[in-house]
């Protein structure tokens, strides 16, 4: 075998971000933006890195006992832990590609890490697969997050639309997006850290004591009637809850004026949904619309976003592409 090409799906929290790392419930659903990681053998005593995304380089000694530096030391802690799970470590070149932003809430870390996994651990001819590929890559998302809540890594590796909480299975929802209804994905441009936006939102809950606490439960009660209104098709009884969340992630300080005004405009321009997804502070915003007013709330988003695509959801999870002969 020459190599492996393997993807992995991003995601979109549409509810409980922020308030699944405290053991409350969240739905997240895949996404048509993936992140794809071609390995390929090569000879000598190196692992090559290479993100044309990021565009940086590296290479570490086969005995992992240098960092990559940056964003790429998350591919040496995914060697480090197929290294205790009896995995060789051997010679090769990775190439990783993504189609979601970076630190934009899109969980591209975490499929480029369940991509890399799968693509490495197919090229030694004992592919993981399921729990054993999620607590693997999550290794890697320890790195780039320092406490994920987990969500990220199991949208890439197993896909669709999930009801997770931190700790327990996921249970799939039977999600009903019905025709003539469509979700955009706008994002702000403005990079931030995971890891800080949530340890300045957990501050803060843990400063309005019992106040915190009860938005955090608000907020489990608005992802239960979230799972009914996706499993009836109820659009607009979803796209209200959608902006729900959007206050009460303001309420804990996890969102600014970049992704504020997105969720406004969606709203003036006769959105039934938006908020942002994932970590806040930037990152993107998800919206949900009638198709028919998509290309005029398009074009108004353009002005105040980075990016805005219209997007698939509940797709699959990771899987293999390509197997490079030598």
């Amino acid at each position: 075998m020459g190599g492996v090409v393997a993807s992995a799906p991003g995601k979109l929290i549409l509810f409980g971000e922020h308030f699944v790392v405290k053991g409350y419930r969240a739905i997240a659903t895949s996404i048509s933006l993936r992140a794809r990681v071609r390995v390929e053998d090569t000879s000598g005593s190196w692992v090559e890195l290479h993100s044309p995304t990021l565009g940086v380089k590296s290479r570490i000694p086969l005995d992992l006992s240098r960092s990559a530096g940056g964003e790429l030391d998350v591919y040496v802690e995914i060697l480090r832990a197929l290294r205790k799970e009896g995995f060789s470590i051997v010679p090769h070149r990775v190439v990783v590609e993504s189609e979601m932003p970076v630190a934009a809430g899109l969980g591209s870390s975490a499929a480029t890490s369940v991509a890399y996994t799968l693509a490495y651990t197919t090229l030694l001819g004992s592919p993981l697969y399921g729990e054993n590929l999620l607590r693997v890559s999550f290794e890697g998302e320890r790195v780039a997050h320092g406490r994920p809540s987990g969500i990220d890594t199991t949208i890439a590796a197993l896909g669709g639309t999930i009801l997770y909480r931190r700790g327990e299975k996921p249970a799939p929802v039977s999600a009903r997006i019905p025709e003539g209804y469509v979700f955009l994905v706008a994002d702000t441009g403005l990079k931030r850290s995971t890891r800080d936006v949530v340890d300045y939102v957990l501050r803060v809950a843990e400063m309005m004591g019992e106040a915190g606490e009860q938005v955090y439960a608000v907020a489990d009660k608005v992802v239960e009637k979230a799972v009914k209104a996706l499993e009836s098709g109820d659009m607009e009884l979803l796209g209200n809850l959608m902006y729900f969340n959007h206050g009460l992630l303001v309420a804990v300080g996890a969102s600014n004026l970049a992704l504020d005004t997105i969720v406004d405009i969606a709203r003036m321009r006769g959105a039934l949904g938006a908020k942002l997804t994932g970590a806040g502070w930037g990152g993107c915003a998800v919206i949900l619309a009638r198709r028919g007013d998509v290309e005029v709330l398009r074009g108004e988003l353009e002005r105040h976003a980075r990016m805005v695509k219209v997007i698939n959801v509940n797709v699959p999870g990771a899987t293999v592409e390509n197997i490079l002969s030598k």
